[in-house]
């Protein structure tokens, strides 16, 4: 019997939903209809509680994104965040034996692709140095803390290497390079860096004499163990992305039979597995609003935190919301919700070094904080994302906003009060969450932060 009056109820509410909406489609919220001799209204709320904090996400799986981010920036909310780049070279397209018997060494060099990412100031000078790897990049089992948690949604399992994974790497840098980034530039799509005559040689010379070192898989994993793409110590303003397509090249020359003139050529290494490259990330929140943000301390109110909230790709930082008076307003057993909006507000400028994100999601989170679902839209599978609106001058509100449909999850709070400690956790969409640093400040209004829950809802 309890199932049939559950099958009334949630029928009851869609007829109201429905007759509701399609009045209210044509004369607006205030709007009052009858059914049954009993008046039905059409009312708002926009002041149920939202509670808000930072909270920071266990390390991201930086493996196989498709990119190598390098670089470093500093703000005064995040403090100072680094990215630096492992990867392994292959040799599995070399092709030894036709080199010419009166080859000579010239040099050996890497070019880095830019795949278009940057965040932070383009117009300063960068310094990049590469190092080579001393001990063995392996991949490993994705960790989860506690028996009954889960996986979080953008990982399934198997072997991956976290942002927090480092390798040790020799001290004494391989090569150096200048520049001034140009990462959306058609003409300069291509950082060149220059390297050690010493191992190009001796790379030459094993080529020569075919050596198994080059021409073994294993053994040669074991004489070049990997790369780390680093920033140097002066350089601070920018992150860039990289394409994972390097090249590793050794030139010679030789003399050509024919004319006696002498002819260039290369023995490349295109960069190795996917599995094998990630990035690894490096925070310093010292003197930030975030200083005790930590692995061991990973919520902080946002009364912690100047009253705002906080959302930082690649370093896991994100922002838990739970809506506890909305949780009860919609279990009173006589409430239906017809629409409900968050709106969460940033004064971040689009028109400074570091911009606010394109796009934000939501991820629903279980009672340990692992983000195991991402928010479709509302009644519908696909996910939804809420893009950057700019800011309306009216009222003298200027602040950019985004704008999420939680019809769908408000209605689904229905007769779940016993999923009070799950969450939704607001943060870069998952792609850009593992592959960039793209981060967000929310605006503060009246003491708290800017996010806004707006009900409109009958009661029947």
């Amino acid at each position: 019997m309890s199932g049939l009056r559950e099958v009334y109820h949630y029928s009851i509410w869609i007829l109201v939903l429905v007759v509701v909406q399609f009045f209210n489609a044509c004369k607006g919220d205030g709007l009052n209809i009858g059914l049954s001799n009993e008046s039905v209204g059409v009312n708002a709320a926009d002041t149920l509680t939202v509670e808000a904090s930072t909270f920071l996400l266990d390390p991201l799986p930086t493996t196989g994104q498709g990119l190598l981010l390098v670089g470093r920036i500093h703000d005064e909310d995040f403090g100072r965040m680094e990215s630096r780049s492992y990867f392994r070279l292959s040799n599995e397209q070399l092709a030894l034996s036709s080199l010419p018997e009166n080859s000579r060494y010239d040099s050996l060099s890497v070019r880095f692709f830019y795949n278009g990412y940057s965040y932070g100031d383009t117009t300063k000078y960068i310094r990049l140095n590469l190092h080579r790897v001393i001990e063995d990049i392996e991949p490993y089992e994705f960790p989860i803390a506690l028996e009954d948690d889960e996986y979080p949604v953008f990982a399934s399992g198997g072997t991956t290497l976290l942002a927090n994974r480092e390798f040790a790497y020799d001290s004494e840098s391989l090569g150096s390079v200048s520049f001034r980034p140009r990462p959306n530039t058609p003409e300069d799509t291509v950082v060149t860096m220059k390297l050690n005559d010493e191992l190009g040689q001796t790379l030459f010379d094993m080529a020569v004499n075919e050596d198994t070192r080059l021409t073994v898989n294993d053994d040669f994993v074991n004489f070049l163990k990997g790369m780390v793409l680093v920033p140097a110590d002066e350089s601070e303003g920018v992150v860039l992305g990289f394409r994972d397509s390097i090249v590793f090249e050794v030139h010679y020359s030789h003399e050509r039979q024919s004319d006696g003139m002498r002819e260039e050529g290369v023995i490349s290494f295109p960069i190795g597995a996917s599995t094998h490259q990630f990035n690894h990330i490096i925070t310093d929140r010292q003197g930030t609003p975030l200083t005790d943000l930590s692995d061991q301390n990973n919520n902080l109110a946002s009364s912690l935190t100047g009253n705002r909230t906080y959302v930082q790709g690649v370093t896991g930082v994100v922002t838990r919301l739970r809506f506890p008076s909305a949780r009860l307003f919609v279990n009173d057993g006589i409430t239906a919700v017809s629409k409900a909006q968050l709106i969460i507000e940033t004064d971040q400028s689009k028109e400074s070094i570091f911009p606010p994100p394109n796009a934000l999601i939501l991820m629903r989170a279980n009672r340990y904080g692992t983000p195991v679902a991402i928010l479709p839209n509302s009644f519908q599978s696909d996910t939804q994302t809420a893009y950057y609106q700019v800011g309306s001058q009216s009222g003298g509100a200027a602040n950019g906003q985004y704008v999420f449909d939680l019809t769908g999850y408000m209605n689904e709070l229905r007769y779940t009060v016993d999923d009070e400690a799950e969450s939704l956790l607001l943060s870069l969409p998952t792609t850009s969450l593992l592959s960039a640093v793209d981060h967000l400040k929310i605006a503060v209004r009246d003491g708290k932060p800017a996010i806004k829950l707006q009900l409109f809802y009958v009661k029947f």
